[in-house]
């Protein structure tokens, strides 16, 4: 069976369905084409002989073949082949059965490329900026020449703008993509709703990282402004994150978590108790616009500043 294909077994189906046979009682009376002579059937096979027509009635064939000028060359014995009433709607349902595996399996593969565009897309757009920008830190620790440090490191921070950049709008997209997926009370693609929520909890993990990181280069080569515009926006993304709502049901992204997320005894409603711990401080005002922010950093020993 591993050798046959659906359509193999659809000519199987067709043949049965359209051979000419005499039912009687239960038997099928079937031409014998097996027993023929080789060449005979190699003829036949190619069109050379045929099998001949009747001359009483007329559309029906005769059991014996012609050659090519229509003499009588041999005849065609009939076999008797008991009948099983169910087996053409049998064989239907086992094509179709074969059929819906196939779609399936493809569908199947269709995923999996796409999952695996999916991942590819956010290493090219958020991942690998990042080893870019850890690259270029490290060439700026082998450097002796200041300038050239500081031409590395604001390469640097560009790579890790592209990344946070590009974190912080993956969140948005997975979220308005959650929000839809998870308005269905039933029928929901489970897989799907657990993709995007992965994404959204591993960008904000990254995003927090990446921004840490970003302000230390920045207070490095002594661009405060830079990165208090690095802490701000951070901000922001958190106040919409816990704060702004989203979709025809109106939740914010951390609602939307709780919500759905799969929760274990060790870690149930921390979406909640986050969002709790967080509300507060974000109503209050801006962390850097209302409360200090002292930047502890390592200087040479003979910088005055």
């Amino acid at each position: 069976m591993q050798n046959f294909t659906v359509s193999d077994i659809e000519i199987i189906n067709d043949v049965i369905q359209h051979a000419d046979a005499v039912m009687s009682e239960g038997y099928t009376l079937l031409p014998d084409f097996d027993h023929l002579p080789k060449d005979i059937k190699e003829k036949l096979d190619e069109g050379i002989y045929t099998v001949g027509e009747s001359k009483q009635v007329d559309g029906n064939l005769r059991a014996v073949i012609l050659d090519e000028e229509g003499a009588r060359v041999k005849d065609i014995t009939l076999k008797q082949v008991h009948t099983d009433p169910d087996s053409l709607a049998t064989t239907r349902r086992i094509t179709t059965q074969l059929q819906m595996r196939q779609i399936s399996a493809k569908l199947d593969d269709i995923q999996e490329l796409q999952s695996y565009q999916v991942d590819r897309d956010r290493d090219r757009d958020i991942v690998t900026p990042l080893l870019n920008a850890r690259d270029y830190v490290l060439r700026a620790q082998e450097q002796i020449d200041e300038q050239e440090q500081k031409q590395l490191l604001r390469k640097a921070s560009d790579q890790l703008t592209s990344a946070i950049n590009a974190a912080y709008t993956d969140i948005c997209t997975s979220a308005e993509h959650l929000e839809k997926m998870t308005r269905r009370p039933i029928f929901r693609q489970n897989k799907e709703i657990m993709n995007y929520m992965g994404f959204i909890t591993r960008d904000l993990q990254m995003a927090t990282k990446f921004v840490g990181v970003h302000m230390h280069v920045l207070d490095y080569i002594r661009d405060s402004d830079g990165a208090r515009l690095v802490a701000d926006r951070y901000q922001h993304v958190l106040q919409d994150f816990f704060t702004r709502r989203i979709g025809k049901q109106q939740q914010t992204i951390s609602e939307l978590l709780h919500m759905n997320f799969p929760y274990t005894s060790e870690n149930q409603n921390s979406w909640y108790y986050l969002s709790q711990e967080i509300k507060p401080r974000l109503n209050a005002g801006a962390f850097l616009q209302d409360n200090k922010v002292l930047l502890v950093s390592m200087e040479d020993s003979d910088d005055k500043k």
